[in-house]
């Protein structure tokens, strides 16, 4: 259930592995309701479990240098929350990872996380696939804050998000956009 949701978000083929390790892959995590405006992870804490978002949504955001939130990431349904890095890495984390809404997650400790590697072979191989392609939406993310007016991205926005778009709060989509929330407002009247 989980490796076909996240092999669907990353565009890999379901038939990787079969039913039978699909399957055990599951029983590696935890199921946790997550409510919304819980924090996954603070600025400068450690990372115990990786969590994959399952339903709804959650944003990474740090402090801007004038003090005020700034959205840079939203980890949605069918991915692994970004905390995963400080996860991986076992370092501090340097950004706060906060659900957006209430969200289904399935999470993972370091020594689960072993023992299905051990489980499933070739798992390890795929995941760091997955991590490239992640790793290649945050670049592609930069590079698109670069081509394109906020217009343009709102825009984009919209079409990858679909239906969790809406969870969203407009003061959120205006700091990833990297605009005010009153110039969000503009353009939301001039397209609607």
């Amino acid at each position: 259930m989980l490796l076909e949701k996240l092999f669907k978000e990353f565009n890999v083929d379901v038939n990787t592995f079969n039913s039978a390790d699909s399957k055990r892959f599951d029983q590696y995590f935890e199921r946790i309701l997550v409510k919304k405006n819980t924090f996954l992870i603070k600025e400068g804490e450690l990372e115990k479990y990786s969590y994959f978002i399952f339903s709804g949504i959650a944003r990474c955001w740090t402090l801007n240098h004038k003090g005020e939130e700034q959205t840079f990431w939203f980890c949605k349904e069918g991915s692994f929350s970004l905390s995963n890095i400080s996860f991986t890495l076992q370092e501090k984390s340097t950004f706060n990872v906060q659900a957006l809404a209430d969200c289904e997650m399935y999470r993972i400790d370091q020594d689960q996380a072993v023992k299905l590697y051990e489980a499933i072979p070739g798992l390890k191989e795929v995941f760091d696939d997955l991590t490239a392609r992640l790793l290649n939406r945050l670049l592609i993310r930069n590079i698109n804050l670069i081509k394109f007016s906020p217009e343009q991205y709102y825009l984009q926005m919209m079409a990858e998000y679909g239906n969790t778009f809406n969870s969203i709060p407009l003061k959120d989509i205006a700091s990833y956009l990297g605009i005010t929330p009153q110039a969000l407002s503009r353009i939301r009247k001039r397209i609607f």
